[in-house]
């Protein structure tokens, strides 16, 4: 049984490095509990089944194929259960751990947010610079991809962005 154990925090776009080599994602919902996503990447399908445990972690099981016909994509699409999320991810390496920055497109346009997977609970980060570590949003239920899906950031009000660290770009 694969855990995974994910932290999310809100960038400094300023701060960012430069961005290159991007990953196009797609990504849209079957089911909310226990969650099943797919993600449209290139000329791949991923599906991915996710449940939360109670000390935070969260069981993952993925599975991807390779999309033999545009029509695969598009069925996908049809049976998403909200409006799908796009966004570039890029991958920065940074004190022994993978940063991936999602750069939202379409209607989140102007969110930057960073995910890092950790070995354990209690590993020890060292943050980037550009790593709003004081603005965590790990649990935070707006930004997650099935609530930007329904209530994408372009509709959110000023009040619920806060300081404006992360830039629209």
């Amino acid at each position: 049984m694969a855990i995974e154990i994910e932290r999310k925090f809100l960038v400094r776009g300023n701060l960012l490095p430069h961005l290159e080599l991007g990953q196009r994602i797609v990504q849209g919902y079957l089911c909310e509990e226990p969650q099943i996503r797919f993600r449209l990447l290139e000329n791949k399908i991923v599906i991915t089944l996710k449940k939360v445990q109670p000390d935070g972690s969260r069981f993952e099981l993925e599975t991807e194929k390779d999309m033999a016909l545009p029509e695969e994509g598009s069925a996908l699409l049809n049976l998403a259960i909200y409006p799908v999320v796009e966004k570039v991810r890029y991958r920065l390496p940074f004190a022994g751990l993978t940063w991936e920055v999602d750069v939202y497109q379409g209607e989140n346009q102007g969110l930057i947010t960073v995910d890092v997977e950790l070995p354990s609970l209690d590993f020890p980060v060292v943050f980037p610079d550009w790593v709003d570590q004081e603005r965590e949003i790990t649990h935070d239920p707006r930004y997650f991809n099935t609530n930007l899906g329904k209530t994408p950031f372009s509709h959110w009000g000023q009040g619920e962005i806060g300081n404006n660290l992360y830039p629209r770009v």
